[in-house]
This record gives C-alpha cells, structure tokens and sequence, in this order.
C-alpha cells in the first residue's frame, strides 16, 4: 500500500487550557458583531481556518481545524472599526480593522501573517453543522486499521478541510474539493496524490480511498459512541534496529534482526548536530561567527538572519521553503530541491520573529553557508571535519540514488511498509546524514571525551543559547536536558519515511545512548530511559 510520508507539516495554533486576565471591551461599531472567518496560510498549499467571534462586545477565537472553539485570549480589544487580541499561552497575537465589510489584519505567532476574514452569512451558518472531525479506519491488513480523521472547517461561501494520520505522526495534510452535505462528502489531497468519495448511510459516510489503490473507509463525524479503531504501537527493531550503551570506556550494543555493525540507517535530523559542529569549528577557528549574517554568502537573503540564529532555530526561517512541496517527490520529498531552488527561496522570504520555530529550512542553509564559507562542498566538508577525524569510514551524505550503499537498511513506515531512502541536494544538512552504530558510537565518545577535556569547540557547541519554554536548553544543535537529579545530558532525534534515531550524552562523559531503528516510529521515551535508569545512583 502506498501511505503518507511524513510532511512535517505543523499547525500554528496551540490548543492551551488556563487562566485568563480581565477582558477588555469598549465602543465599537455593530458592524463587528458576528462570526468571522479566514484562510491563515501557513506555507504555499498548507492553510488553517482562524475564527473570530463577537458577541455583545466579548472576543472569543476559533481554530476548527484544530478542534479549538471559543478559546479567550488573554486581553483584548474591540474599538471602533478595530479589534486586537494578545494571548501570551499561545504566543500569538492580530490587529485587524474592519474595511468595505471585510475584516483586514495581521495574525502573529512567530511569523507575522496577513489575512482577510469575512463574516458568515444566514447561509454559511447553516453549513456549520458539517464543522466537525470525522474519524475513520483504514483497512491495511486483515488485522489492522490505520485511523484517519479529517477536519472540516466552514468560512464563507466554502471550507477548508486538513487531513490527520496520528499514527504516521501525519497532521494538516492539505485538502482540496472538499464538498460535504446530508448525501455525499468527497474531497482530494494533491500533497498525497489521494482521494475520498462517499455516500451519508446510517453508519457515516460510507465511501471508497484511493491511493494509488482503492480502499473501503467510513468517516464517521467525532462524539459518536463508537470507537475508533487503532493500529498496535510498533515496537523497537520490529524490522531491525541497533543500540549502543556507552557508560565511560565501556560499550554495550544490542542489535534486532539481522542487523550488525556494518548496517547503515539514516540518521534524519541527528545530521544538525554534525552541521551544528561544523559551525562551532568555524567559530573557534576564527573563519567566522555565530553573529555572521547570511547574506554574506547569499546576497539574496535576507540581513537580519545570523548563523547563530540557524543553528539554534531562532532565525525566524519556517520549518519547511514554501517551494519545496509543489514540486516534490512524495517519497523522496528532499531530492529535487537544488541551489537554484534555494536561491530562489531565500530572494523571497520575508522571516518572521525571532521565536524558537524549529527548521529544516534553517539547517540546510546553515550547511550550505558554511561550505561556501570554506569553499568545499557540504559532503567534503563534513568528511574533513567530522567524519574522518571521529572515525567514521561507513557514514556519508545521502546525495544521489546511484550513490546509495549496499549495507543501507530497508526503512519501514508506521506500519512497517517498505518505503524508498530519502535524497538530499541543497537541504542536506537538515537530514542527509546515513551511518552505522559503530560510526555513531565513535562520534558521541569522541565528543564525550572533548566534552570532559575542555575543548574548546565542543564548549562552544554545548553552551546553552536559547531556552525552549517547558522544554530544555538549545545549545548549537544539540538540545541540553537535565535528568532527576539535575544532571545535564545533551540529545538530539532523528525521522525520516523509514528511519528513526536518538543520540544521548551526559556531559560529564558518564554514560551515552545511541539508537538506530528501521522503521519510522518515536524512539526518544525508550532512549531517554535507557540514558537516564541509573540517574538515581550517579
């Protein structure tokens, strides 16, 4: 079967509960009461709908695509032709003004986005009964299900409707064509190259999927009694996998299947923290600094975004370029994207602030700057500095198909379907990175030792930078946590289609994990644990 691939695309809002401060409400045209809607584009082809409320002067925010409904931000105000919120839980705000009947402003979240909400008519209103989630289970094997849900949200004279995959980790995936009454709901996903038709039937909407085949599947709209169905929670090396203890000089490795020392996985984004290296050895050795604009390499972008701010994913730069996707490879969504691309990308950007907003984007540019700073290639660049002298002979960058080792695993999806390797050209240091067990254990003891010696480039990548509220500390790449007992370790993930990794490592140099599965599944609570079960006695 043909399945989602792992998009990364993430939604803005964040759903929070809590306390709010007085409200705020004063003088202000009736024109302003009533329901508003609007299209947030988040990235070319990628939209939320974002609602506002008013109702005898009280403010109140919808995000249907996201389940949220009548949520009061923090303060706001609703004056003359104006209305204004703040919500500091969301870290969000807009300003909008009334103008020939529309409402015209700026929403904020990291990134600052325009957008024009109407209000709905009588008519669009009666189309709020189809505002819903409907949940349905895909049947992809006699014994399992894969739970799809789709979010329909009205605005006016329309909808726009996201597509969830929870298992594959898979949220607002596009929809297009979405078309929803009492007899019929369809709907087309040209990111998934998918489609849905179905019929009302006293079970839902009962219909067909098609995805490159055609499979029975009944949406039934959410807060119905029945359950729905869930696809078992794949474990680790279901489909091989290798781990690595490391407690001082000691190493101990597991490995599933028939995996051993000489299979290679791709590490996915555990390739930051080698890019993140790269630029602490530039800065040590005086070539440049964290404060180094990026416009000195590539007089297209924009002069307020640093390499310090790459590196840390503070650069205002969104996760993904937004002419990445219209013209991907579903299975091989990287690939295609080139320096011209990345160019042409960088001439039009405009970022957003300067808030923690965690990029692919950021890192491959930081890749490609600091190979035109040292006037190499990133994959020359990246043997000379870390893999030769860390003793990693089996570990490359994943740049063409032909190029593609024979030792490189078969990488599974969620349910444990082969999928293709990924291929990177211009974004390669978000995640081009394949390796060994052997290769990664050599890496984290080598910056373990240097970590516990001093040195001075490894101090530089290990000091904290950033905070990350309710998260930890960002250092260059690496993302430092403390365990029980306030002991710090600095770890870092990895996902692609077929791939998941983990890299961990106290930075006393007491005890590391490192873990390489094949197959696309969460695997940091296992590692965490695995690094931290002796916090207790340390």
């Amino acid at each position: 079967m043909k399945t989602f691939i792992k998009w990364f695309i993430y939604s803005t809002i964040m759903v929070a509960a809590f306390c709010h401060h007085a409200l705020q409400a004063e003088e202000y045209q009736e024109e302003l009461e009533g329901v508003w809607r609007g299209e947030l584009v988040l990235q070319e082809g990628v939209s939320i709908t974002l609602g506002i409320n008013v109702d005898n002067g009280q403010l109140t925010l919808d995000s249907p695509n996201q389940g949220m409904f009548d949520h009061q931000p923090t303060k706001f105000s609703v004056k003359d032709n104006k209305i204004e919120f703040t919500d500091t839980n969301l870290s969000a705000s807009y300003q909008g003004a009334l103008n020939d009947g529309q409402l015209e402003g700026t929403f904020t979240q990291g990134k600052e986005r325009s957008i024009t909400m109407h209000k709905l008519t009588q008519e669009d209103k009666a189309r709020l009964t189809y505002e819903a989630t409907y949940k349905g289970d895909l049947p992809v094997s006699e014994n399992s299900s894969l739970p799809l849900q789709v979010n329909i949200a009205v605005v006016h004279d329309g909808y726009i409707a996201t597509l969830d995959s929870p298992a594959q980790q898979s949220f607002g995936i596009p929809l297009t064509d979405v078309h929803i009454d009492n007899n019929t709901l369809s709907f087309k996903s040209p990111m998934i190259q998918a489609s849905f038709n179905g019929k009302k039937t006293t079970e839902g909407y009962e219909g067909t999927f098609k995805q490159g085949q055609e499979f029975p599947l009944t949406f039934k709209k959410a807060g119905s009694d029945e359950k729905q169905a869930s696809t078992p929670t794949p474990e680790l090396g279901e489909h091989g996998a290798a781990v690595a203890i490391i407690d001082q000089d000691e190493i101990k490795t597991q490995f599933y299947g028939e995996h051993d020392h000489n299979t290679q996985y791709e590490i996915g984004s555990v390739t930051k923290t080698m890019v993140a290296y790269l630029l602490a050895h530039a800065v040590v050795n005086e070539s440049t600094t964290l404060d180094t604009p990026v416009n000195e390499f590539w007089p297209q972008a924009p002069d307020t975004v640093t390499l310090g701010q790459l590196a840390t994913h503070h650069s205002g730069l969104p996760r993904l370029p937004e002419n990445l996707l219209s013209k991907a490879d579903q299975t091989d969504p990287y690939a295609h994207y080139g320096q011209s691309e990345l160019e042409s990308a960088l001439a039009e950007i405009e970022p957003g602030a300067n808030n923690y907003e965690y990029s692919n984007f950021g890192y491959g540019l930081l890749a490609e700057s600091l190979a035109k700073s040292a006037e190499k290639a990133f994959p020359e660049l990246l043997n000379d500095v870390v893999f030769e002298p860390f003793s990693m002979p089996d570990t490359y960058v994943a740049t063409r198909k032909e190029n593609t080792s024979g030792s490189l695993s078969k990488g599974h999806n969620v349910l444990g379907d082969v999928v293709p390797h990924w291929h990177f050209q211009s974004l390669a240091g978000a995640g081009a990175v394949v390796s060994t067990l052997s290769d990664m254990a050599n890496y984290t003891k080598a910056l373990m030792r240097k970590s516990a010696e001093d040195d001075a480039t490894v101090e530089q990548l290990l000091a904290p930078q950033k905070t990350i509220e309710g998260c930890c500390q960002q250092a260059l790449g690496w993302l430092i946590s403390e365990d029980k007992n306030g002991k710090a370790y600095a770890w870092h993930n990895g996902q692609t289609a077929g791939f998941s990794s983990f890299v961990g490592f106290y930075l006393d140099g007491s005890r590391a994990v490192v873990m390489l599965n094949a197959q696309s599944i969460p695997v940091n609570d296992e590692a965490i644990k695995r690094l931290t079960q002796n916090a207790g006695s340390q």
